[in-house]
């Protein structure tokens, strides 16, 4: 999260990322400065939102992390950035097309757009989840552009 601020692909907590573990996942918590964030700031959870013990709170955006994961054995990794670029075209409801051949790293012509749910819900997680159904990276309309790793 740190390295992300720094080089503009997220401001102030906004963003997050989460790691595949054996017992579900870690992921940042909600809140924190990534300059403040420390090893022990990271939060352990299974895939149903139960917490491994008493623990900082969660990214509101877990429940899109593990709908993710329970969808998408082959995903190891995810980064939710809010850079102004992907924020950019989000917000107009754009996919980016295959302008450049690094497109085809997200597994398609186009890195495709979900379609708009408020943050944190349920919904959200369907929509993402759907837009990665055949990819590895996705705009949300909500402001946000995750690529699944």
């Amino acid at each position: 999260m740190q390295q992300l601020l720094s080089e503009g692909l997220t401001t102030g907590t906004n963003g997050n990322a989460s790691l595949r573990s054996a017992g579900g996942m870690l992921i940042t918590p909600t809140g924190i400065r990534p300059s403040k964030l420390m090893p022990e700031s990271i939060v352990e959870m299974d895939l149903e939102g139960k917490l491994a013990s008493a623990q900082l709170t969660p990214s509101s955006e877990w429940p899109m992390h593990a709908a993710i994961y329970r969808a998408r054995p082959d995903v190891h990794a995810i980064v939710h950035c809010h850079s102004h670029y992907a924020t950019t075209l989000a917000c107009n409801r754009l996919s980016i097309p295959a302008f450049h051949y690094l497109v085809a790293l997200a597994g398609g012509d186009s890195i495709p757009c979900a379609p708009y749910a408020t943050f944190g819900s349920a919904e959200l997680a369907q929509q993402v989840t759907g837009a990665l159904r055949e990819r590895r990276a996705t705009l949300e309309k909500h402001l946000a552009v995750l690529r699944a790793l």
